[in-house]
């Protein structure tokens, strides 16, 4: 057998940019190909990938997100001829994320010609169901828990078993229970270090939580906005409000890009994407879709002239929620509700996913009350948010414990971590030490697979 490496050219330890080369001398196969996404400043590409990219046998993509995605339609300009091999779910959902990207940055990367290549050439498998993706490689793809479709991939490399979890997660959410783990044992095994530090507490509390301060604000006819990233957080969001019937006749109004990922999301309700779980509670609640709820109103539907309709959805003296993007408040809709709505002391901000530093999200959520917005006609607006800031600690990344447990189950003689900045890390590395003693990757360094 040929000594296997694995080259990284981002996620090391930072979160962005995931992208991960396993080769030896014959094959080249490329995990994930993502950008990073730096606040009020253009994207990053993976530093590195243009040069190998004629080499790679197979592209495998664990999930759409853009810090794992974004780069892929690049791959064939700079050479690339393989096939991308993914989850159903996943190619649907990162085509409108590739779409959405052409729309914010243009051509930095790649082209809508880039785009309809990568398209022709995505083969798409289940969960569980081993496929090759070079002579003597073959790949199967395990349920992450992540967002629909997300997957981790088991490389059986000529006999190695190399598990990259990409993202996961190993809390109950609201379609799924926690992440799968391969019944074999690996002998490598690529984990995320998103969480290290950070306390993840189980979901159904953070759910009671908001559901009644939901409750409370809309009694009182004010107004709660709940800025959300469009893929994962914005349908949990949903399904949790969905399923309070003490919701039943509160509007709940969806803007942006959140309402094209419920249709896909409605397309993959059934027990080989969701959790059996989820869809008894469906079943037992009369819905098919959460989604389909009367009062779940698409915003579009309310207007032709988007403005308007949410001026009319701002300015009404109704009690309301509003579900919307962006999930950082780097732009989008919010930034039109929160010029009508922020400076409402009686409203909230509830945010529900985690802000990035150099963020407007992160800037509220440390605190800062005078913010600059863009406006519906795209002119810079400053004001004095006055509306309340709620914090509900939603991660949709393992905690730490499932970390470990993930670790020890695996049977891993060699761990890497990546995806996670450098305090997480050292906080996971002093945490795991009496089962396991991960290393971490360099930057577009090669590093031998030293189990072999």
């Amino acid at each position: 057998m040929n000594d296997i490496n694995i080259t990284a050219y981002g996620a090391t330890d930072f979160v962005g940019r995931s992208s991960f080369l396993l080769h030896d001398r014959d094959h080249n196969i490329l995990l994930d190909c993502g950008i990073q996404l730096v606040p009020k400043q253009m994207s990053i590409a993976p530093k590195g990938v243009d040069n190998i990219a004629h080499k790679v046998d197979s592209v495998l993509l664990s999930h759409a997100h853009i810090d794992h995605s974004g780069y892929i339609p690049a791959l064939s300009k700079h050479g690339f001829e393989g096939n991308y091999y993914m989850t159903h779910p996943t190619k649907e959902i990162v085509y409108k994320l590739w779409l959405d990207h052409l729309k914010i940055e243009g051509r930095r990367h790649w082209s809508e010609s880039d785009l309809d290549k990568v398209f022709r050439r995505i083969k798409t498998t289940e969960y569980e169901k081993p496929f090759k993706v070079a002579d003597g490689i073959t790949a199967r793809l395990i349920n992450a828990g992540h967002v629909l479709g997300a997957a981790q991939i088991l490389i059986d490399w000529e006999g190695t078993l190399i598990l990259y979890t990409a993202d996961i997660n190993d809390r109950i959410t609201p379609m799924f229970d926690g992440y799968d783990l391969p019944d074999e044992k690996v002998d490598v095994l690529l984990i995320e270090s998103t969480n290290g530090d950070r306390y993840v507490p189980e979901r159904s509390k953070i759910d009671v939580g908001l559901r009644l301060m939901a409750k409370q604000i809309t009694d009182e006819k004010n107004k709660m906005l709940l800025p959300s990233f469009a893929v994962g957080r914005s349908q949990e969001t949903l399904i949790t409000l969905a399923l309070d019937d003490d919701l039943n006749d509160v509007p709940i109004y969806i803007d942006g890009m959140i309402n094209h990922m419920n249709m896909i999301t409605e397309h993959f309700l059934s027990d080989k994407w969701v959790s059996k779980r989820f869809l008894s509670q469906l079943k037992e609640a009369g819905l098919y879709s959460p989604f389909e709820k009367q009062n779940f109103i698409p915003v579009p539907s309310i207007s032709n002239r988007t403005h308007n309709s949410r001026k009319y959805i701002s300015k009404n003296e109704e009690g309301s929620i509003i579900v919307t993007t962006s999930g950082m408040l780097e732009g989008g809709p919010i930034h039109t509700y929160l010029e009508l709505c922020g400076t409402n002391p009686n409203n909230v901000l509830g945010f529900t996913g985690y802000q990035v530093e150099g963020t407007t999200g992160r800037d509220i959520y440390d605190g800062n009350k005078n913010i600059t917005l863009q406006t519906s006609y795209g002119q810079p607006k400053k004001i004095n948010l006055k509306a309340k800031v709620m914090k509900f600690p939603y991660s949709g990344h393992s905690s730490v414990d499932g970390l470990k447990a993930v670790m020890e189950k695996s049977g891993a003689n060699e761990i890497f971590l990546i995806h996670g900045d450098k305090r997480n890390q050292e906080y996971i590395l002093s945490f795991v030490k009496d089962i396991a003693k991960p290393r971490i990757l360099k930057e577009a360094v090669p590093t031998k697979l030293v189990c072999l």
